[in-house]
């Protein structure tokens, strides 16, 4: 992965529908080049899917994390299954006591029972809890 594949990166972590076009006027490359890359990040498992983020959950649904500490070493495989999980929004790898977060957006307070269930049930995860958000507010950054 280059400085290119990482500039077209950034564009998709701010909105993961920009189109090819719109990407390559950003950077300065052809749609096709563009088109190639994306394939080839896709491929090689650095792009591993699109989704969709909720700037505002309904106020029906539970938003919580999870605190996890990975018994496995490299984390790589943990954190990449744990996002791959329904339910899972954001999966951010730490250093320190805790190994990472989750950040999940479930239908109910079953629901996120048997996440942290299934989370904490697997032989890469040494421990996890999670707590219900109550609000979150935005910086504005």
């Amino acid at each position: 992965m280059d400085h290119t594949d990482r500039r077209i990166l950034a564009v998709l972590e701010g909105n993961a529908r920009t189109s090819a076009a719109e990407i390559g006027r950003q950077i300065g490359l052809s749609r096709t080049a563009v088109q190639d890359r994306l394939s080839k990040l896709e491929a090689s498992g650095v792009i591993r899917g699109y989704r969709v983020q909720v700037a505002q959950a309904k106020d029906d649904l539970i938003r919580a994390i999870l605190f996890v500490k990975i018994s496995v070493r490299p984390c790589d495989p943990a954190l990449n299954w744990m996002a791959s999980l329904e339910g899972v929004q954001e999966v951010i790898s730490l250093s320190g006591e805790l190994d990472a977060l989750v950040r999940c957006t479930v239908p109910d307070v079953a629901a996120l029972t048997a996440l942290n269930d299934k989370i904490g049930a697997s032989d890469f995860i040494a421990s996890s809890s999670s707590s219900v958000v109550l609000r979150m507010l935005n910086s504005g950054a």
